[in-house]
């Protein structure tokens, strides 16, 4: 049993975030190599504290993940080329990322909408969960999450032995477990899935 819980009425701590830097206003360069979109220079911690985007290798290397790279195309804040300089527009991106992430899109969509909403949100954490929510303003260093995020398109099946793995794994590291359903016009629609709910069925 899963009961429809809008993410953004769910309580929140309400601590508020020291001000982040400010992006540039021109768009931050990036590279896409070996199907990763790699920002490298002064820029990359510069993106990494503005929005907690990506994951730094080190302080002039920056790793962005298929969905935040597409996020940040989006917003004009990175301009990706390719080895040949080639600069790739939002639709070759997504084309091209695709072919290792084949739901891609559903993701981005999700990732997207809980980012519109003012949420920290960083990749998951195992198979099946493909996100990780943290409050508003929320200081990754000495935040933890709040919520896992699966998210699954309208119509897609979802086996109730999948529902309750994902569960255990929420409730053993005391999140939340909260179910995505993207329908066909590209909403999102947020499930809040109880536990006990679950295998009292």
């Amino acid at each position: 049993m899963v009961d429809e819980h809008p993410l953004e009425e769910v309580s929140l701590d309400e601590d508020k975030e020291e001000p982040r830097p400010q992006l540039p206003e021109e768009p931050i360069t990036a590279k896409l190599s070996r199907g990763r979109v790699v920002v490298k220079g002064e820029m990359a911690r510069v993106l990494y504290d503005a929005g907690h985007f990506g994951t730094l290798k080190s302080e002039l290397e920056l790793v962005l993940e298929a969905e935040e790279a597409l996020l940040l195309i989006r917003r004009k804040r990175i301009q990706v080329f390719d080895r040949k300089g080639t600069e790739l527009d939002f639709s070759v991106l997504l084309q091209i990322l695709s072919e290792r992430h084949p739901r891609l899109w559903t993701q981005y969509l999700v990732y997207s909408d809980l980012r519109s909403r003012g949420y920290v949100v960083r990749t998951g954490y195992g198979k099946g969960l493909w996100f990780r929510v943290y409050p508003r303003g929320a200081k990754l260093n000495e935040a933890t999450a709040k919520y896992f995020v699966c998210a699954i398109s309208e119509g897609s099946p979802l086996k109730v032995a999948e529902l309750e793995k994902l569960s255990s794994l929420a409730l053993r590291n005391r999140k939340k477990l909260m179910l995505a359903v993207l329908d066909r016009q590209g909403e999102t629609t947020y499930y809040l899935v109880s536990h006990a709910d679950i295998t009292a069925d």
